[in-house]
């Protein structure tokens, strides 16, 4: 399964502090380190295309930790030596 944050996803997070996304689970730290100049209105609140943008960062984030997880787990499936039979 391929983790996808959406917009909601990320007002969940801006507005309650974290949430579980495919099992992982996302603080709000790390949404406040990808946001930029500008995100916010003057009321606070993320606007549309800032939960837009920080939604596709999330995913590729999310989607890059998986792939490298799953890179881990079969490395450790690997046997530490290879032997080749010639026949």
């Amino acid at each position: 399964m391929t983790p996808i944050a959406t917009p909601g996803d990320i007002e969940w997070i801006d507005a309650y502090g974290q949430a579980r996304i495919c099992g992982l689970i996302v603080h709000k730290a790390t949404i406040t380190g990808m946001e930029r100049h500008g995100d916010r209105r003057p009321d606070g609140h993320l606007t549309a295309a800032a939960k837009e943008r920080l939604a596709d960062q999330l995913t590729a984030q999310l989607v890059s930790h998986d792939q490298q997880s799953r890179a881990a787990q079969h490395a450790a499936r690997e046997p530490a030596i290879w032997r080749f039979c010639n026949g």
